[in-house]
């Protein structure tokens, strides 16, 4: 059955209210220009950078000063060649030099296990259980 106009308008509202990032709704990071999109991105990603203790070899001074994640990609790193993660701040580096190890972070932040797997059933494989 389709979807009446007024159930549709309601969804869309209701996904607007989620919580994107920790301090910013859905419906207002998409409202945002793609530039900014891109330095509230940086924002979160600057926290896990920090943890992952990439300000220790940073190349901008008020990283290393700080002890802590600081930096936002320039107008060139962010538009120019090689191309740098918009949502990653400077220290991840050109082409996604760290990003695996930057998503890695994530991942273990999240409490999300390293050896997790998809599993069937809700069932851990067994031995002699084959692969799809």
């Amino acid at each position: 059955m389709p979807r009446s106009e007024e159930e549709k308008r309601r969804l869309m509202e209701e996904e607007d209210r989620r919580l994107y990032l920790p301090w910013m709704t859905w419906g207002e990071f998409s409202a945002l220009p793609e530039r900014q999109k891109s330095r509230e991105l940086q924002k979160f990603t600057q926290r896990v950078t920090t943890y992952l203790g990439f300000w220790k070899t940073c190349d901008l001074s008020p990283c290393r000063r700080a002890k802590a994640c600081k930096g936002f990609l320039t107008e060139a790193q962010h538009s120019g060649n090689p191309r740098w993660h918009d949502a990653f701040p400077p220290c991840v580096g050109p082409n996604g030099a760290r990003h695996a190890e930057a998503l890695a972070g994530m991942r273990r932040l999240a409490g999300v296990k390293e050896d997790d797997e998809p599993k069937y059933d809700g069932r851990p494989r067994t031995e002699g259980e084959e692969g799809w």
